[in-house]
């Protein structure tokens, strides 16, 4: 009844983690290279070349909202035992340090393909949100959830079911 996750040197890394989301969605960025290489070979009348800083503008706001959800990550999350211990960290400095019993959490993922994101709660009340950014892919976050719940369903059997013992 373990789970241990901790992020790599990368993850730890802010920087590291927004490389790691762009080595993983490459698809997502094929329109700034071609923007790119529109802006590297000239001429273009004006109306072409307001349209092309339009492109990269529109484009930017993807990356400004990449920035802002890979401040705060999930850095650590072991299950050992009964007990949880998680570790969050916001750009790449220790945040928060939560422990208690897994009774006292609860995890609900949300979204779809590229887009999913768990909420962690503490007794009702949200303490992290993570997204799919850095090493946490949509397959890794199903599986902590997956994991999580195993866990928990295990530990209830197991106090279920013991009881003393009468011979």
């Amino acid at each position: 009844m373990h789970y241990h996750y901790f992020s790599s040197i990368n993850d730890q890394d802010y920087l590291g983690r927004i490389l790691l989301f762009v080595k993983r969605n490459l698809l997502l960025y094929i329109p700034d290279f071609i923007t790119l290489l529109f802006l590297i070979i000239p001429p273009y009348s004006w109306f072409e070349t307001i349209i092309i800083f339009g492109i990269a503008m529109f484009l930017s706001i993807r990356d400004v909202l990449l920035l802002k959800y890979a401040v705060f990550h999930l850095g650590k999350f072991i299950i050992d035992g009964d007990s949880v211990s998680i570790i969050i960290l916001r750009k790449s400095t220790l945040y928060k340090q939560i422990r208690g019993l897994i009774s006292e959490f609860d995890i609900v993922v949300k979204g779809k393909f590229c887009f999913t994101k768990v909420l962690i709660y503490k007794n009702n009340e949200l303490i992290h949100c993570q997204y799919s950014i850095g090493n946490w892919s949509p397959i890794k976050l199903r599986e902590l959830y997956e994991q999580f719940y195993q866990t928990k369903r295990d530990l209830g059997f197991w106090r279920m079911f013991k009881g003393p013992m009468i011979n």
